[in-house]
């Protein structure tokens, strides 16, 4: 077996991970071989690389950014990939059942062992944005938005980890809300929405769950747009203090300022641009945003679960 390892060394706990599985490999008697991102090279070209030296198995050392990167010639290629979450928010191998890196390099050791591992079929979703300098299309695993989640990625303003994504939300809750035409959508969609949202996961914020039908192997997304009553701040405090305790207690569907509906393709247009965010990764601002359940779907080894769809 030949192993490629791509790794993004942005987290401390990148490297000691990479040490570990490296020791494990050569326990193994195992051919590997390695290849970093960059901020020019988010991995895309790495992948293809080690699938052209032969690689039978791709780990990938990062978050969800590095799995959106590489995702797409992993998919086409048809070869397994374990992840080993060393990102910040690390939602696509949290959904799966994988806890932690150590978790994953446990679940690694296993499956070059004695005890293989199932895959699952991870698809891989499009998005295509239309920005100031023109149509660009992405590809994204998990979860997408337009508005105000995105503008709590983009406040992060460099603060490390959670705490980024913490100061960025906190900056983001007032947010104005945007101008909104939804194609696509099964309901009377909201025209003003503080954000609109496709995921299949049902965590993308923590451990809350906000999307309760949403699965990541699945065909299609759950949509939802946030669309609060006003703009003054402490109204719209008590309105997310409303949302917050209703996802709490598991009935988020119940809040009047959650829509949510499902399907496999939509489209947002807006009259001004807005910022959008794929898997967590600020894309940049748009003015439409036209979202489709892929075709071609990622291997990603994981633990046996309830709910996913295991080969």
């Amino acid at each position: 077996m030949k192993v490629g390892i791509l790794v993004n060394p942005k987290h401390a706990q990148t490297m000691r991970a990479y040490a570990c599985l490296v020791e494990i490999l050569k326990r193994e008697r195992i051919t590997y071989r390695s290849a970093t991102t960059t901020r020019q090279w988010p991995g895309a070209e790495q992948s293809k690389q080690m699938l052209d030296w032969g690689a039978d198995l791709i780990v990938v050392l990062g978050g969800d950014g590095t799995l959106r990167a590489s995702a797409p010639i992993l998919a086409a290629a048809e070869v397994p990939v374990a992840i080993i979450p060393t990102g910040t928010a690390n939602v696509l191998s949290r959904h799966i059942g994988i806890r932690s890196a150590e978790h994953a390099l446990g679940l690694v050791e296993s499956h070059l062992g004695s005890i293989p591992l199932r895959s699952c079929e991870v698809p891989v979703n499009e998005a295509h944005c239309l920005t100031a300098d023109g149509p660009r299309c992405e590809q994204f695993l998990s979860m997408a938005g337009i508005g105000g989640d995105a503008r709590a990625i983009a406040g992060r303003t460099g603060l490390p980890g959670f705490l980024g994504y913490a100061w960025g939300a906190a900056r983001a809750l007032f947010a104005p809300l945007i101008n909104v035409e939804i194609a696509g959508a099964q309901l009377v969609a909201p025209t003003q929405s503080w954000a609109v949202m496709a995921s299949k996961t049902a965590r993308p914020a923590g451990p809350i769950p906000v999307f309760e039908h949403a699965e990541v192997t699945a065909g299609e997304f759950e949509f939802l747009a946030v669309a609060f009553t006003t703009t003054k701040p402490r109204h719209r405090l008590v309105e997310w203090a409303r949302v917050g305790w209703d996802c709490v207690n598991r009935r988020p569907a119940t809040n009047p300022s959650l829509h949510y509906w499902r399907g496999t393709d939509l489209s947002i247009s807006l009259d001004g641009p807005a910022p959008v965010q794929l898997d967590g990764d600020l894309i940049g601002d748009c003015r439409r945003l036209d979202l489709r359940a892929g075709t071609s779907s990622l291997r990603v080894l994981a633990p046996g679960q309830h709910g996913l769809v295991l080969n």
